[in-house]
């Protein structure tokens, strides 16, 4: 009996021990002051790692050998991240870390398991994802290098929390601008705008109200304005600032605001010379009388020949606009407002409608051959588009006749890609007729030719192929860019290409592609991602780059 009572005596004396760390811990160790700031970083960084593992299997997107690379980097930077809590601990205890294991205490089974959790974790999860920064945000991160900026944003973060001020909420919008985040980057610059206003100055920094601008631009072009105009009395002479308010104001027909801000941008370092702005500038001027002769009388005549100065100059919505009241209150027969709405309608992707007004143009003009070359075209792509490739053909083949085989620029290859389409048959990728040093292009190997596939899918290849995106830039570029930027990106209605430095910006070409800028329309619904990152490449590459 009493060896029965001992044992149970030792069950609850075993059952307490390991009872008293649960139940009150501060009773075994003491816990470090966690309240201190070096501990409580270092805690954050190896939550954001554990959270990062987690979201592992999120990821389909990236290929096994970097999956490998990354999960060494990350584990290693786990790995640094626990000794540097373990010493921090270890200091504010004010007892050293022991290099050596301590003398036999009993095993530390409730560390070991949640060890064992992680090393499990780590090895079972593939690559994996960098902490979300800040409310709602899409930051995320695969290399060291962007850790150490998500870092900064958050410190960047408690700086504008713990005092608002202009500087450091500037700071803060301009590291979400950098991260492409732009609904924080909106948020954080008018908060800046807020700021300024209550200490007192009233004018926030150029560079905030500019920024705005930008992100308004796809919205609300008159807002867009507005803050440039605010960005301006800022800071005058800004040359960026005076040469999106010029195309932005004449966007909005604010002429006079427009002429002025071309004006001041000539007049800066980086305006001189700017043949761009100075044709815009001369555009502006050439409207006034324009404008004045519709004011004095709206006639038919009045209204083509201030329709004709914004197609000649690529301001085509506002051609349009005319071309449209032209249509409706004076001759809806008229074959060149026809003809140039429907180009209008290519461009904006309603393809149905613009293949009836080009078609009805061509019919009161007695045939696609007798309207504008460029009405021609534009049939032609369109048809193309809807998969109508004998109506493509016949378009093109009235293109050229118009034109002359000189003019016809690549033009005989996209008819070749659409016979073959429609028969069936094995070709290789067209280039056109003349490489881009202008000599004849070689003839195709027969042994490489290969079946005909939609742009859509050439664009998924081209994106890894050299070879390809070569070959499939220019043909993009020829149905939905050369109409307004010229054959050899020389520029047209659109402003030229070809050199053009602002070309070589990858990030604002692919925006004016996707979203639009000024006069031209966006792409965005028109062409896929990868088609449209062909284009951007292509341009910024071999047409945008000196030679």
């Amino acid at each position: 009996m009493l060896t029965i009572i001992f044992v149970i005596i030792l069950v609850l004396v075993a059952l307490l021990y390991a009872a008293v760390p649960l139940v009150v811990p501060r009773q075994v160790d003491a816990l470090p002051d966690e309240r201190d700031p070096v501990l409580q970083d270092l805690e954050e960084d190896r939550e954001a790692l554990f959270r990062a593992i987690r979201e592992l299997d999120a990821r389909e997107d990236v290929a096994s050998s970097q999956r490998e690379h990354l999960r060494a980097r990350y584990e290693a930077k786990a790995a640094g991240v626990l000794r540097a809590i373990d010493e921090r601990r270890a200091a504010l205890d004010g007892t050293p870390v022991r290099e050596e294991r301590p003398a036999r205490r009993g095993l530390p089974w409730a560390p070991l398991g949640l060890l064992g959790a992680m090393a499990v974790s780590a090895l079972a999860l593939g690559p994996f994802v960098l902490p979300r920064v800040g409310q709602d945000a899409t930051v995320t991160t695969f290399f060291a290098e962007d850790l150490r900026r998500a870092e900064a944003l958050r410190d960047l973060q408690r700086a504008a929390e713990r005092e608002p001020s202009v500087s450091s909420l500037m700071a803060l919008g301009d590291a979400y601008w950098s991260l492409e985040d732009a609904p924080q980057a909106e948020t954080t610059y008018r908060r800046v705008l807020l700021q300024a206003e209550a200490d007192g100055t009233g004018t926030a920094p150029a560079l905030a109200y500019r920024r705005l601008a930008m992100l308004a631009v796809g919205d609300d072009l008159e807002l867009a304005r507005d803050y440039l105009i605010d960005a301006r009395r800022a800071d005058p002479t800004d040359a960026e600032t005076l040469f999106a308010l010029g195309e932005i104001a004449f966007a909005t027909g604010s002429l006079e605001v427009a002429a002025d801000a071309f004006r001041a941008y000539l007049r800066t370092p980086e305006g001189e010379g700017d043949d761009e702005a100075a044709t815009r500038l001369a555009l502006v001027e050439r409207i006034g009388p324009a404008l004045a002769a519709l004011a004095a009388e709206r006639s038919q005549e009045a209204l083509d020949d201030l329709a004709e100065v914004f197609w000649q100059e690529g301001a085509i919505d506002q051609a349009v606009e005319l071309y449209f009241e032209v249509l409706t209150e004076h001759d809806p027969l008229d074959v060149v407002a026809l003809s140039r709405t429907g180009q209008l309608l290519f461009l904006r992707g309603r393809m149905d409608d613009a293949i009836g007004l080009l078609e009805r143009a061509a019919e009161v003009a007695g045939g696609a051959r007798h309207l504008e070359p460029q009405a021609s075209l534009f049939l032609g792509n369109a048809y193309y588009s809807e998969g109508d490739d004998d109506a493509a053909i016949a378009a093109w083949r009235d293109h050229i006749a118009a034109v002359g085989e000189a003019g016809a620029g690549r033009v005989p290859g996209l008819i070749e890609a659409a016979e073959a389409r429609r028969d069936g048959e094995m070709v290789a990728d067209v280039q056109g007729p003349a490489d881009v040093d202008g000599a004849p292009a070689p003839e195709p190997d027969a042994d490489a030719t290969t079946a005909i596939r939609s742009t859509t899918e050439r664009a998924t290849a081209a994106l890894d192929d050299p070879a390809e995106l070569l070959a499939l830039g220019p043909e993009l570029y020829d149905l939905y860019c050369a109409m307004c930027h010229g054959a050899e990106a020389g520029g047209g209605t659109g402003p030229r290409l070809a050199g053009n430095p602002r070309s070589r910006n990858e990030a604002n070409v692919r925006s004016a592609i996707t979203f639009g800028r000024g006069m031209m329309p966006g792409f965005g619904a028109t062409l896929t991602p990868d088609e449209i990152e062909v284009l951007v490449r292509w341009l910024a590459s071999e047409v945008a780059s000196p030679r």
